[in-house]
């Protein structure tokens, strides 16, 4: 019974941690992706409420622009006949109807001829915009309207705005703002003959205005502001004692972003007292300034509450399904503990090699089914490993043979090379004393059949010392004198030495190669390499051709490439172009090599640690790719 109590306390532990290790992943996951999307969808809506802000920015702009067009072409004879009296009636009228704050008409050289904020004449408000107008452009964009305008159309006590410092906020090297930000569409006044002779211009102070900021609160549920570069001239963010925090400033981090990088912030921000979720963004005049923001936003202290509720009921929930896990573990242990410890010490007979085992356990549920699997797979363990012990035995002794014919190829091409290669010498030899004349004089069919002799003993000597070559570099016989090597001075050696044969067939050698590019190599061996690369390609170049050479530094590799436009290799015969003995038919091109030397330049390549590989397009010519190691 002890051994009981111990066994289902260590039981229990598992289920604790069983059941802890799930609950809290998935907790933590779900609780995280809960928040996430929160912030997300909320981040989203503040954006979406934010182009709902400008759109009713716009819309007001537009409906101040039509406005014009309605009273525009009545304007046209009051302005020439300078009937002042009628021209106030229209700016009052037009004041009214649009629900602006000022309404000023003015002559072609830019004077007021009526305001419809004061009984004046004469004088400029808003040159810069009213310079545009006369030049026959229309306006229709927020604007800054200056403190002499704001004092000439009787508006400055009520825009001016004193400034208040708080937390985080941008420091200001003044103490009120005594220019607004205006609503401002204005367009020219033309005669009969479409000459400038006036305009028209109605403007919305924002400053201290709270229709618009809070027509969007209406329909977009947050909070919206409208600054003059970074100061509230227009907002519904309240203070801690509930008035509107109209003069308070833009955080720093926000105001380096969007007025001074002129890019839109999205995200978490600190306005005037608290953390809000928020998205600002730039506002340009008509001359693409940044003259302000526009912000929308919402306090983030009810979505953290929010938060809070989440992580609490999930910590709840958890603590139950733990309990309840522990509960359902302490009934069900005692009927899983004992095949439980069956299957653990079997699986430790199995572990230790034995695979004669056989666990009887008298169940129907699923440990019984875990027996009977657990059953089945010892025994296909046991045939699976006898079937592997088998197989393996045969690839040892595959491989012991595979290894003896290998060596016994090679032992046999190296003995027949130099039994060869000794004969060979000496047939060479007397058949050049009697090309010389040694032997006495020769006629011409006896030059021409002993020359036929001399250049077959030749090409079998080099067919002889290509095996060799091969013999020796695949038994790893050939020690290489590795040492950094410039690869533009190995590539003009080659091409020095081939030049004959490039004269020969008119061939033009194009060369790409990086200065300074240097690779481990031994230097004859890749020569050997280079020299029946560019061989080829001088052979299997049509008379008057180009061959290219590019050489460049490839991560930790020379890349050497070699192209020529040929007649390009099949791609039946790409695979193999580089095994050995292995030659591609092509009908025009004599053939006069016994296919080693593509097998030698691999096996010279690869012996360095490299790779060589070829790209061909049939007609169009062939790429030799060559890596060799710089490090």
């Amino acid at each position: 019974m002890v051994k009981k109590l111990k066994l289902r306390g260590k039981l229990l532990i598992l289920s604790i941690i069983i059941s802890i290790i799930p609950v809290a992943i998935l907790g933590a996951v779900s609780v995280e992706n809960t928040i996430q999307t929160m912030d997300e969808e909320a981040q989203k809506k503040i954006n979406t409420d934010l182009q709902i802000a400008e759109y009713i920015l716009n819309q007001r702009l537009n409906f101040l622009s039509k406005s014009l067009e309605l009273v525009s072409d009545n304007i046209a004879l009051s302005i020439k006949s300078k009937n002042l009296s009628d021209l106030k009636t229209i700016a009052l009228n037009l004041k009214n109807t649009t629900n602006s704050d000022f309404v000023i008409i003015f002559d072609k050289d830019g004077k007021v001829l009526a305001s419809s904020n004061n009984n004046k004449t004469g004088y400029i408000d808003l040159k810069h915009i009213i310079k545009k107008v006369l030049s026959g452009g229309e306006i229709n964009s927020i604007e800054i309207i200056d403190e002499t305008t704001l004092k000439n159309e009787n508006l400055f006590n009520k825009t001016v705005i004193p400034i208040t410092i708080t937390e985080h906020s941008i420091e200001v090297n003044k103490t009120i703002e005594t220019r607004a930000l205006g609503l401002v569409s204005a367009k020219p006044i033309l005669d009969e003959n479409g000459n400038v002779i006036g305009g028209i211009l109605v403007c919305d102070v924002l400053n201290k205005d709270y229709k618009l900021v809070d027509e969007i609160s209406k329909h977009s549920g947050d909070v919206v502001t409208i600054f003059l570069d970074g100061i509230r001239v227009s907002t519904n963010v309240k203070n801690e004692n509930g008035t509107r925090a109209v003069g308070t400033l833009v955080s720093k981090e926000v105001y380096n972003k969007v007025v001074r990088q002129g890019e839109i912030y999205q995200g978490r921000a600190f306005v005037v007292d608290k953390w809000y979720l928020t998205s600002y963004k730039p506002i340009y005049n008509s001359d693409g300034e940044i003259i302000g923001m526009l912000f929308v936003g919402t306090p983030e202290q009810p979505f953290i509450e929010l938060q809070q509720n989440i992580k609490s009921h999930t910590i709840l929930i958890g603590f139950l399904s733990i309990l309840l896990a522990l509960i359902v573990s302490f009934v069900l242990s005692e009927t899983i503990i004992s095949p439980i410890k069956k299957l653990k010490s079997a699986a430790e007979k199995i572990s230790s090699g034995d695979y004669n085992i056989y666990v009887n356990v008298n169940s129907n549920d699923e440990i019984g089914e875990l027996a009977k699997a657990f059953n089945k797979m010892a025994e296909d363990v046991r045939k699976s490993h006898e079937a592997l012990k088998k197989h393996a035995k045969e690839l040892e002794e595959s491989y012991e043979k595979l290894k003896e014919v290998d060596r016994l190829k090679s032992e046999i091409i190296s003995i027949v090379s130099h039994e060869l290669r000794t004969p060979l010498t000496s047939i060479k030899g007397y058949v050049e004393l009697v090309l010389d004349g040694l032997m006495g004089e020769l006629n011409e069919n006896q030059r021409r059949c002993l020359e036929i002799a001399k250049n077959n003993i030749d090409r079998l000597k080099r067919l002889i010392d290509n095996m060799l070559d091969l013999s020796k570099i695949e038994s790893g016989a050939i020690k290489f004198d590795i040492k950094d090597i410039k690869v533009k001075d190995m590539i003009n050696e080659v091409l020095n030495s081939l030049q004959p044969l490039t004269k020969e067939k008119n061939i033009e050698v194009k060369c790409d190669i990086e200065d300074n590019l240097t690779a481990k190599v031994d230097k004859d061996r890749i020569i050997q390499v280079l020299i029946n690369l560019i061989e080829n390609a001088i052979k299997f170049s049509p008379v008057k051709g180009v061959i290219e050479i590019h050489a460049f530094r490839d991560k930790n590799y020379a890349h050497i490439i070699i192209k020529d436009y040929g007649p390009g290799i099949p791609k039946k015969d790409l695979e193999r172009i580089f095994d050995k003995f292995y030659q591609v038919n092509f009908p025009k091109i004599k053939r006069d090599g016994a296919g080693l030397g593509l097998a030698i330049c691999k096996s010279i390549i690869e012996a360095h640690g490299g790779k060589i590989w070829v790209e061909s397009e049939l007609g169009k010519g062939s790429a030799f790719h060559i890596l060799l190691p710089m490090e």
